[in-house]
């Protein structure tokens, strides 16, 4: 969780990180008895302002990419300095393991990529087939866009010649709700093949300088989907990235 270079990036650039180790002597145990840590500890994530109190309480345990971000913006918030973007935005939504899935057929799946993933709260898509059929799986996050409301979108866009989700609650109540004709369950192993790489976002496959900037999933697909959305970067790559990308 501590290599993902966003996370980096914003530690980097909002605290001075320092890692301690559990069980060491020297300076390492002279930190340990200053903040009460005992020497066998699970990691101990803390952040702490200038007088060296904590900005946030105390928490082991922390295991998950999403739990560090979340920790990670709300201590930059809580130190009154501006959270970035690319946190808030890309790493806090895309590491949460809380996302749900549905699965669109459509004439081809170049483009259904680019509208589908110009959605806000769609959190990443994938090219691939199923069912004989191009299809385009959709990341989502429901707290900010509804199963429904995906699914007229995607009617609009020309993306539902069929619908394939993995609930059957889920598939009656589209069934139910829309006048969609082919609506039926997904499964991954019941004959899904993702596309080949060189047909995964197509609208910006050809663009050797991203391939640099070491994206995220949901950084791929919102980029591609630029066309649609007319988001600017700013919106979805740090500063980092977007110095490199202006070199």
């Amino acid at each position: 969780m501590l290599t993902q270079p966003l996370i980096v990036e914003a530690l980097e650039e909002n605290f001075v990180p320092l890692a301690v180790y559990n069980n060491a002597g020297g300076e390492d145990k002279k930190v340990l008895n200053q903040f009460n840590e005992p020497a066998w500890n699970f990691q101990v994530m803390r952040f702490l302002d200038p007088q060296l109190n904590d900005i946030i309480p105390r928490k082991d345990k922390v295991w998950s990419r999403h739990a560090t971000a979340t920790r990670l913006a709300e201590a930059i918030k809580t130190s009154g300095q501006k959270v970035p973007a690319f946190l808030t935005n890309v790493m806090i939504p895309e590491s949460n393991p809380d996302t749900s899935l549905a699965v669109f057929a459509m004439y081809c799946f170049w483009t259904g990529e680019a509208k589908l993933g110009s959605l806000d709260g769609v959190i990443a898509t994938e090219a691939g087939f199923y069912d004989g059929k191009e299809v385009v799986v959709v990341r989502y996050d429901d707290k900010k866009i509804k199963l429904l409301d995906l699914v007229r979108a995607a009617e609009e866009f020309d993306c539902a010649h069929a619908v394939y989700l993995p609930t059957q609650q889920e598939r009656q109540q589209i069934a139910k709700q829309t006048r969609l004709k082919n609506v039926a369950l997904f499964n991954f192993q019941d004959g899904y093949r993702r596309a080949p790489q060189s047909d995964q976002k197509k609208q910006i496959a050809s663009n050797k300088i991203l391939e640099s900037l070491k994206l995220t999933p949901m950084q791929w697909t919102k980029l591609n989907a630029r066309g649609f959305s007319k988001d600017p970067p700013q919106k979805w790559l740090s500063p980092r990235q977007i110095a490199k990308l202006a070199n």
